[in-house]
C-alpha cells in the first residue's frame, strides 16, 4: 500500500497536470499594432492604435511626447511616442509586453487625384492608410486621366496623383507639376468588352461590336481607355462607330449597366466590380492592350505635407496596396 503511494506522488511530482497548463501550454498573445502616427494636440482611443486576442488584464505605460489617460493616448506637442502595453496572464496566454514607437504629427489633408478606373481601389487604400496614419485625413478627386491632367495644368489642389495612362502622367511631368524621377508604376489592367447582364444581343468577339444594330459606347479619344480601345480596334482590324463618348471607363459602366448600349469597352477591373449589373467578354492577347497606371507626389504637394504624400504612395505600392489591387483584378507593377 506504501508503496503504490510513493508511486502514485512521484507521479505527480513528474507530471504536475496544473503547473503544466498553466506554464507549458499557455501561448503568447498576438499584438497588433495599427497605427504609425497620431496628431498632436489630440486625444486618441487606444483601440485603434493596437489590437490583440488577449483579454488578460492591460497596463500602458507611454514617454515621449504622449501620455495614457484611461483608455486613450493624449499628445501635445509633435515628436515621438513610445507606447507599451502589459498584458496579464490567462488560463489561455501567458502575460505578454509589448511596445511601439509612434510619430506624433501635425493635422494634414492630402489631396489625391486618381483615374475613374482606380476609384474602388484607391479609396481602400485611403481608408488603409488613415488607419495607420491617424494625423492624416485623404480627399479623393475621380475622373478621366485628361481631365484629371487639365485640373492639374490649372491649379487643382494636388498631392499625389494616379493616371491611367502614361500620356496623361508625361502631361504634368511637361508642366512642371511633377517631377520625372517621383513617378513610378501602382498597376496594370487590360481591355474588356461590357454588356448589359445576360448579353441580350449575343456578342461574343470584338468582331460583332461592329455588326449592323449594336449599339456601341467607348471613352473620349482623349482618354486613356478611349486611347486604348482605338489601338485594341487596330490591332483586331475592326472598325466601329460608337453611339456615344464617355469622359471615363465608369461612365461606359454606366450606359451599359442601365441598358442605354448593348456594349461598351471598358477594363477588366470594371467588370468584376460591375459583375450584378453587367457581364465582362474577354479580349484575346492578340488584339488587347497592356495598360500601365503610373502613380506619383506632387512637386509641391497642396498639403505642405510630402511625408505624408510619399508614405501614401508606399503603401499604395507596398503590400496593402498590392492587395487590394490584386483582388480587385489589376496586375501587378
Amino acid at each position: 500500500m506504501l508503496r503504490r503511494l510513493i508511486c502514485v506522488l512521484a507521479a505527480l511530482v513528474l507530471v504536475p497536470h496544473g503547473w503544466a497548463s498553466a506554464a507549458g501550454y499557455a501561448s503568447a498573445p498576438a499584438v497588433t499594432w495599427m497605427a504609425s502616427a497620431v496628431p498632436t494636440g489630440s486625444t486618441v482611443d487606444l483601440a485603434n492604435i493596437v489590437t490583440t486576442d488577449s483579454p488578460g488584464r492591460r497596463t500602458w505605460s507611454a514617454a515621449g511626447a504622449c501620455s495614457v489617460r484611461g483608455v486613450a493616448l493624449v499628445t501635445q506637442k509633435a515628436g515621438t511616442c513610445r507606447l507599451t502595453l502589459r498584458l496579464g496572464a490567462t488560463p489561455k496566454y501567458s502575460a505578454s509586453t509589448s511596445s511601439t514607437v509612434i510619430q506624433v504629427r501635425r493635422k494634414s489633408v492630402l489631396t489625391v487625384l486618381a483615374a475613374a478606373s482606380l476609384t474602388n481601389a484607391v479609396t481602400r487604400i485611403g481608408d488603409a492608410f488613415m488607419s495607420r496614419f491617424l494625423n492624416v485625413t485623404v480627399r479623393f478627386s475621380f475622373a478621366g486621366s485628361s481631365t484629371l491632367a487639365t485640373q492639374i495644368e490649372q491649379g487643382a489642389p494636388v498631392d499625389v496623383v494616379a493616371m491611367a495612362d502614361t500620356a496623361n502622367m508625361d502631361r504634368v511631368v511637361s508642366s512642371g507639376d511633377v517631377m520625372r524621377g517621383a513617378v513610378t508604376t501602382l498597376a496594370r489592367n487590360r481591355l474588356a468588352i461590357l454588356v448589359p447582364r445576360g448579353n441580350p444581343k449575343k456578342i461574343a468577339t470584338v468582331a460583332d461590336l461592329a455588326r449592323s444594330g449594336v449599339k456601341v459606347v467607348l471613352c473620349d479619344a482623349a482618354q486613356p481607355c478611349g486611347k486604348y480601345a482605338a489601338t485594341m480596334f487596330a490591332n483586331a482590324k475592326v472598325v466601329v462607330e460608337p453611339a456615344s463618348r464617355e469622359t471615363s471607363a465608369s461612365g461606359v459602366v454606366s450606359r451599359v449597366a442601365n441598358g442605354e448600349a448593348d456594349a461598351g469597352i471598358a477594363y477588366v477591373t470594371d467588370g468584376l466590380i460591375s459583375g450584378d449589373s453587367v457581364d465582362a467578354i474577354e479580349i484575346p492577347a492578340s488584339s488587347n492592350v497592356d495598360t500601365i497606371y503610373p502613380i506619383a507626389v506632387a512637386r509641391k504637394p497642396s498639403s505642405g505635407d510630402a511625408a505624408a504624400a510619399a508614405a501614401f504612395v508606399a503603401m499604395a505600392r507596398g503590400s496593402v496596396g498590392r492587395e487590394i489591387l490584386v483582388g480587385l483584378g489589376f496586375g501587378p507593377p
